[in-house]
């Protein structure tokens, strides 16, 4: 369990949480609407090397990003319905051998017992932050 108090401390987790991650690894990003999952994927991103400022994917559903000899993918699952995910053709994604970090993984139904990482961003007070992390297996 790890505690941040500024959106700063959240991305700079996110940061050393990517050290864990390796090729075909899916995290499933969980929490509610402004709890800081892209500001942890923003973390993600840049401890990838990426100079640019990781978006919200929201209104793109995808984001690629390169992460050395792999890809990084930021998917946004807020505006599909859990009924609809696998008809974007999702698995190509996830299972690409790349690295796919999904927010609002909850819609992804069907997938709960893959392996993955599992994160859950609580909001506590201000802009403080509750982060769980865990391999599920």
């Amino acid at each position: 369990m790890f505690f941040t108090k500024t959106p700063k401390e959240t991305s700079d987790l996110g940061k050393k949480f990517a050290a864990a991650l390796k090729s075909g690894d899916i995290v499933f990003l969980k929490g509610d609407l402004g709890s800081g999952k892209t500001t942890f994927t923003q973390g993600v991103v840049k401890a990838f090397g990426n100079k640019g400022f990781a978006r919200s994917s929201s209104f793109m559903l995808v984001n690629e990003y390169n992460a050395g000899s792999i890809k990084l993918f930021h998917i946004d699952l807020y505006r599909l319905k859990p009924l609809s995910v696998w008809d974007i053709g999702i698995e190509e994604y996830l299972y690409s051998g790349n690295i796919s970090i999904i927010e609002w993984a909850e819609r992804l139904v069907g997938a709960e017992n893959d392996n993955h990482w599992n994160v859950e961003i609580e909001n506590t007070a201000g802009s403080e932050r509750k982060i769980k992390i865990e391999k599920k297996k």
